[in-house]
This record gives C-alpha cells, sequence and structure tokens, in this order.
C-alpha cells in the first residue's frame, strides 16, 4: 500500500461563546499535530451559525501559519460564489507569503440559502459564478497581466501582489459531490476534495467519473493527490471511543440535516425530519479503537484510491483534551500502518 498523508480541518466553533479560548485550543491541537507528522490542517467556512463558526477563514488560517513551520495550511473551502476572486486570489498569495509557501486553497459551492442571501448573491448562480471565479483565481495566482472579461467579474491588466512563493501556484482543491461536478474537477484545480457526507456507494461511482475525467485532460489519476474529510475519533477501545465522540458529532449532522446536506446510502436527499437518518452516518465516520479506524481507512484507500486523509477530531463543544489525546493516538497508533 502506498504511504497516506493524514490532516485535520477545523470548523471554529463554541457552543458557550467562549472563541478566544476555542481559537486557542485550535492552535494547541496544530502546534501538536505538526511535532507528530500532520501533514495540512484546514479550516471551513460558514456564516450566521449561532455558536458563532469562526466566518473568516483566512484569517484564522494565517493565525497558524505564524506559530507553525512546517505544516501546510489552507481551507477547507472557502465558499468561493460569496466572495469576489481577487479578494479570493489576494489572501491566498498572502497567506503563502506568510506560512513560506505552505498554502492550500480549498474552495467549494456553497450550499445555504441564507448565507447566499446575506451576501446579495443568488443562491441559483452559486454554480455558475464559481466556474467562473475559479478560473479567475487561477489566473491571478499563476498569471501576470491577467484580463478576464465574464458574466460576473471584468479586470484589465491586473497583478495580484505580493505573488505566491509556490509556482505555479498554492493547489486548489474542490470539494464537489455531484458527478458533473467532480467531473469539473479535473480542469478545475489539482485536487476533488471528497465529503464526510457522501456514503461509499455513492464515492465508488464519483471516483469512477473523476477518472475518466482527468484521463480526457490529459492527467493521470495516480499522480493526483486525493484528499477526503472523515469526523474521526480514536481511543484505546471500540466503546470508549464511541462513547466519548457519538454525542458531539453526531449534534454536527444535525445541522446538516437540517441545511438540507444529508444523503442515504444511494445517493437520496435524507428528510430533514428524519432523526433516524443520523444513526446511518455511524459507519462513515473514523471512530473507534486503533483497528477499528486502521480498518476504515483501509477501506476508503483501497477502493476509492484516497491518499490523503483530513479529520475533524475537535467537534463542536467537544472537550479539548479528548481531541488531544485524539491527535497523539492517530498520530501513534494508526498512522505509521500507512507509512
Amino acid at each position: 500500500m502506498s504511504s497516506v498523508k493524514f490532516g485535520l480541518v477545523y470548523s471554529i466553533e463554541s457552543p458557550s461563546h467562549q472563541w478566544t479560548k476555542a481559537y486557542e485550543n485550535v492552535l494547541e491541537q496544530v502546534i501538536l499535530a505538526e511535532k507528530l507528522g500532520y501533514d495540512t490542517v484546514l479550516i471551513s467556512e460558514h456564516h450566521l451559525v449561532d455558536n458563532g463558526y469562526f466566518p473568516s477563514v483566512m484569517v484564522a488560517a494565517a493565525g497558524l501559519a505564524t506559530r507553525t513551520q512546517k505544516i501546510r495550511i489552507g481551507t477547507g473551502v472557502v465558499l468561493l460564489p460569496l466572495h469576489h476572486p481577487l479578494d479570493v486570489a489576494e489572501e491566498t498569495a498572502v497567506l503563502d507569503v506568510i506560512s513560506k509557501g505552505r498554502a492550500v486553497l480549498g474552495l467549494g459551492y456553497g450550499y445555504r440559502k441564507e448565507e447566499f442571501d446575506a451576501f446579495g448573491v443568488p443562491l441559483e448562480e452559486r454554480v455558475s459564478r464559481f466556474d467562473e471565479e475559479v478560473k479567475i483565481v487561477d489566473k491571478l495566482l499563476s498569471q501576470k497581466s491577467v484580463t478576464y472579461d465574464g458574466k460576473y467579474f471584468k479586470m484589465r491588466n491586473v497583478t495580484v501582489t505580493p505573488r505566491p512563493l509556490q509556482s505555479p501556484r498554492p493547489p486548489i482543491w474542490i470539494a464537489a459531490k455531484r458527478e458533473k461536478a467532480v467531473r469539473k474537477v479535473a480542469r478545475q484545480g489539482d485536487a476533488w476534495f471528497a465529503d464526510p457526507v457522501t456514503s461509499l456507494s455513492v464515492l465508488r461511482q464519483r471516483v469512477k467519473a473523476y477518472r475518466e475525467a482527468l484521463k480526457e485532460v490529459g492527467k493521470r489519476f495516480e499522480n493526483v493527490e486525493f484528499p477526503i474529510m472523515k469526523e474521526g475519533h480514536v481511543a484505546l477501545d471500540t466503546e470508549t471511543a464511541w462513547e466519548n465522540a457519538r454525542d458531539f458529532v453526531l449534534n454536527n449532522y444535525r445541522d446538516y440535516l437540517k441545511w438540507g446536506h444529508m444523503q442515504d446510502d444511494e445517493g437520496r436527499p435524507v428528510d430533514p425530519s428524519d432523526e433516524r437518518a443520523l444513526e446511518t452516518l455511524e459507519k462513515r465516520f473514523v471512530i473507534g479503537s486503533p483497528d477499528d479506524c486502521i480498518g476504515r481507512i483501509e477501506q476508503h484507500v483501497k477502493e476509492l484510491g484516497v491518499n490523503h486523509v483530513l479529520f475533524r477530531v475537535q467537534f463542536s463543544g467537544f472537550p479539548h483534551e479528548k481531541a488531544v489525546s485524539a491527535i497523539r493516538l492517530f498520530a501513534e497508533k494508526v498512522f505509521p500502518h500507512f507509512k
């Protein structure tokens, strides 16, 4: 089995509204993760969430960059249609400079109507805006004197400064769920960032489509990074792991259910009023003993070709010390199996 990279994804939240402490806990966890050999840490974006979910992902990522030396740092993901592409390109370039060439730009479409309404962007334009903006961001980060005449944005001879340190630009990861969107990733970015919500059976279909699309644009699946996000917790035994994590991780998914983001094992939308739907999710998580977690990761590596697994270990309201314990145990008991 080829080597697998591991990372962390954070949606920085605080149900108790102790936001400074929430950030300090994440910072402590990321510093530890770097020491333990984790490869990447990403910050995710949402707006107008009751617990104060950190919306400014580039600001949070820059804070982490100033306290680390090696771990890649970026966004997982920026909701691109809510932003001006020039802003996104400039902030990515600055993050790459601050981090000395460690930036990863994760991009997504967004799906919550409340967010689009607040930003004054029609939800029905999210796909067309994304497709236009990702082209512009790519050009701005990799070229100088960019001219673009699109439906939503027009610019002439624009050069982003400072220039990013990575050449031709920081890697662009794109979160996509539907087959058409996954196929487009092959030409729009450097990696398809698979989500933790989609079932393994649907992911198998998406990987087949992604492989075909990569071949069409002259890329080899074996040569691209294939990251996937997973809800993760590990303890010395299965019972303790689930006892620690179950209520916290399922509480996160009540939000996804409410936002209409959930699918069953066949990819059909789940009724937001059906709480039993949460029970079907447990097999999509990487939660359990070290052996349980190794088995679940191996399944994704062998069946899908995943080569980078990023865990969310700090669930909303989850005790900091238990997240720290999981970060250590993953590195000590799980990762060596994949190196």
